[in-house]
């Protein structure tokens, strides 16, 4: 018996500590209680958002582990968490938004059975800038690494409450500098969709192919990203055969064959960069309803 209480205490002494390292103190910041209050959530999960939300970087590590992917990669799913792909004026739209929205209904947008409300209420714009968790698992990951976008509440403040060094509130001015600088580089911009975000959109990440493991999974056959929706089209009689557009394709769906770009469409995934890096304006984009809804919150709302 008194061996039983020991380990209780210690257990006991241990989630404390747990807690006040998660949280930073030893009272529930306001955003905690607002984040825990969401929704009816299941208690396991709920527990998994805050642990998530709390330390993105502690929950993605095992992701990078190649024992636990060779144990546990059975379990993956795009159901639960996934992306939406998006082009950056569409991205650009979400960010500006300057009205109360309440989406539910993401089936055609986000074909995924869960994790799939965009709600952004007041106060309006509510946005944080943090360390991207998928960089911060690599030291030579791209630079910068403070790109991922976190929209609405209770989600900004909480992670700004609990993450306050790689966190901090910014103006959609500086979020659009952001996106425009991500671009530039050749990363593409997704939101992000999550069951134990209650359910919701709660940010846009500017990914890179060779540090985002949600496009790592891909390569592992977890599709967690849906199409954008649109499509590439290219005039030969503008190209001036550069190869920008293959060399700055994330998904590798752009070869040059005889100096002709040629793309995949069963790859290409819409992202807009090979339209945004064309020096001549030679490529431009088509709505692809049959590959997917754009997510374009004008026409949503």
């Amino acid at each position: 018996m008194e061996l039983l209480i020991i380990i209780v205490c210690i257990i006991i002494i241990l989630a404390i500590c747990l807690w006040i390292k998660l949280e930073g103190r030893l009272w529930p910041h306001q955003s905690t209680q607002a984040f825990w209050h969401l929704s009816n959530l299941p208690l396991g999960k709920k527990l998994e958002g805050y642990f998530y939300a709390a330390r993105p970087d502690w929950y993605l590590k095992p992701v990078t582990w190649s024992w636990f992917m060779k144990r546990f990669v059975k379990n993956e799913s795009p159901a639960t968490y996934h992306g939406k792909m998006m082009i950056r004026a569409d991205a650009v739209k979400l960010i500006t938004i300057n009205q109360p929205i309440a989406i539910h209904d993401l089936e055609q947008v986000v074909p995924y059975p869960l994790a799939r409300s965009i709600i952004l209420q007041d106060p309006l714009p509510s946005l944080a800038v943090m360390e991207c968790p998928c960089r911060a698992q690599k030291k030579d990951a791209c630079q910068p690494r403070d790109v991922c976008l976190v929209m609405g509440e209770p989600f900004t403040s909480f992670i700004v409450d609990h993450q306050p060094e790689k966190a901090r509130r910014i103006t959609v001015e500086e979020a659009l500098q952001i996106i425009a600088a991500e671009e530039e580089r050749g990363h593409i911009h997704t939101a992000w969709f999550k069951d134990a975000m209650h359910n919701r959109f709660y940010t846009i990440c500017n990914c890179c192919s060779c540090c985002c493991l949600g496009m790592g999974s891909m390569s592992r056959g977890v599709k967690r990203l849906a199409h954008s929706g649109y499509s590439p089209c290219i005039d030969l009689d503008h190209c001036i055969m550069c190869g920008n557009c293959a060399s700055i394709c994330p998904f590798t769906a752009i070869s040059v064959a005889d100096a002709v770009p040629e793309f995949n469409m069963e790859k290409c995934m819409g992202c807009g960069l090979c339209v945004s890096h064309c020096p001549v304006e030679a490529i431009t984009l088509n709505l692809s309803p049959q590959l997917g809804t754009p997510l374009n919150i004008e026409q949503m709302v």
